[in-house]
């Protein structure tokens, strides 16, 4: 199995004319930015591991991908780390193949070489990406009234009485 030095290109472009054996792996890292469901923005590097093999005119790459993600809890709202890992697959072809083109098949025109695997890292990490976070499975939140931390004090609120909830209670 070779192996493709992918640390000296930018992001995660690969020049398939460098990918010399039949088949072989490299690791990479690309900077990605997703949305936090609660409206933040989070920048993140992602580590890459490729693996590809090469059958006439197609590359067939198959990689995965890890991150650590800044982000807060949806309850609570303490910082939180949230680990994702998510994978994806791509063929990419040379030539004349424009009508088995979609979206896990890229056509690269004879002239040009290289694809960039950003994208693909990109939608991985939003795809693994949990829609709410919580710090622990436990968490209690914040206090309705007062929004002190129910995890780390008791309030002196109490129950409230929602005036929506009356009928039922008479």
């Amino acid at each position: 199995v070779g192996s493709y030095d992918a640390a000296c290109e930018p992001a995660m472009k690969v020049d398939i004319r460098e990918l010399v054996d039949a088949s072989g792996h490299f690791d990479g890292v690309e900077t990605v930015t997703v949305e936090d469901p609660a409206g933040d923005e989070i920048v993140a590097p992602c580590r890459v591991h490729v693996e590809y093999r090469q059958s006439h005119a197609t590359v067939h790459f198959t990689g995965t991908v890890g991150a650590t993600l800044p982000t807060q809890c949806h309850r609570c709202l303490d910082p939180v780390r949230q680990d994702v890992a998510g994978d994806f697959e791509l063929m990419v072809r040379r030539g004349e193949h424009a009508a088995e083109a979609g979206d896990d098949v890229v056509t690269l025109p004879l002239h040009q070489y290289e694809v960039d695997l950003g994208p693909y890292v990109h939608e991985a990490v939003v795809l693994s990406t949990p829609m709410l976070v919580v710090c622990r499975e436990d968490c209690r939140g914040l206090c309705p009234s007062c929004g002190v931390n129910l995890n780390r004090e008791t309030c002196a609120c109490g129950p409230g009485a929602d005036p929506r909830w009356d009928a039922l209670r008479k």
